[in-house]
């Protein structure tokens, strides 16, 4: 599979408190060095397609989804690796969320076509009724492409979006994540 070349712009989302910062990655190898150990999700349990009951995906333990998605078991309407998927749609200033029940890091997926935009927050990680804002990514490139991203303080919630005038769809697969981050290497000494 060739790469292509993604240019990620990441802008960052000063709070009240701090300021974060958000490392992208569009090559998976560099992902997972800066990640460490990471929790993957394939979708690959599924054998058949699933639709959303109450907006969330009962099955899975780490995370819940929220908007307009479908499990595409096989992979019909669009494909990452000929297998199953997390399909999603976008359209006309939709969105799809995933929320985590603990707060992460570091968080990369393989994407077949790319939303218009990727927001990162931390909801209720500072007590209830919390909500930080932690980045934004905003992809640009068509096709199979790695999107991962690292981030110097815990977030708990991804939003893709989509564009108010624009049909968007697009599916994820073999999403990793980890809720902490592979400790740095040590410059040699001189």
């Amino acid at each position: 599979m060739a790469c292509r070349a993604l240019a990620l712009l990441t802008s960052l989302c000063a709070t009240a408190n701090a300021q974060a910062a958000l490392q992208t990655y569009s090559n998976e190898a560099s992902f997972l060095a800066a990640a460490g150990p990471v929790r993957t999700e394939n979708f690959n349990a599924f054998t058949g397609d699933v639709t959303p009951t109450g907006g969330q995906l009962p099955t899975l333990t780490d995370f819940t989804v929220q908007g307009r998605w479908v499990i595409d078991a096989p992979a019909t309407q669009l494909t990452t690796d000929g297998s199953t998927n997390l399909f999603m749609d976008v359209s006309f200033g939709g969105f799809t969320a995933l929320q985590f029940a603990q707060p992460l890091l570091a968080w990369g997926a393989w994407f077949s076509r790319v939303p218009d935009n990727i927001n990162v927050s931390a909801d209720a990680l500072a007590g209830p009724g919390s909500f930080q804002p932690v980045g934004s990514v905003q992809p640009s490139g068509s096709g199979l492409q790695f999107i991962g991203f690292t981030a110097d303080q815990p977030f708990n919630r991804i939003v893709f979006t989509g564009s108010l005038s624009n049909a968007r769809t697009f599916a994820i697969d073999n999403l990793s994540y980890a809720a902490s981050l592979a400790p740095a290497v040590p410059e040699p000494g001189s």
